[in-house]
């Protein structure tokens, strides 16, 4: 009996953390950060729904999630801006919040490389049905 009751336990408790882990990975989409951002140096990043596409090149998942500094974006990978280049995804290196100035409707998002702030200011709201 006392098996049985160790086997329910472990088999409970393996349901829990999958289902815990499931809902953990689920990304938060916020669609009031959705918009179109344009930095004289580095290009453009649209924001839709949870995937950002940048310079209309290359698209990556975020999720937008808020801190005591306030509300950011929150890249799958590294999202830097490069001398020349404008705007880089690395997946080797720590990932970078990208700062929004508000929510909803932010009219700034901020991304810094090292001490440099670039930031891209909004230039069109973004129809998530696009």
């Amino acid at each position: 009996m006392r098996r049985v009751i160790s086997i329910g336990v472990v088999a409970t408790g393996t349901v829990l953390l999958v289902a815990l882990f499931l809902y953990l990975r689920k990304p938060v989409v916020d669609a009031s950060a959705n918009g179109l951002f344009a930095n004289d140096f580095c290009g453009t990043i649209k924001l839709v729904d949870g995937e950002m596409l940048l310079n209309n090149r290359q698209t990556i998942s975020y999720i937008v999630g808020r801190d005591a500094e306030g509300p950011y974006i929150l890249p799958r990978f590294d999202v830097g801006a490069v001398s020349d280049q404008g705007l880089d995804v690395d997946g080797t290196r720590s990932v970078r919040k990208l700062r929004l100035d508000r929510l909803p409707s932010a009219t700034k998002l901020t991304l810094h490389e090292g001490l440099t702030p670039y930031v891209f200011k909004r230039l069109a709201s973004v129809n998530s049905h696009e």
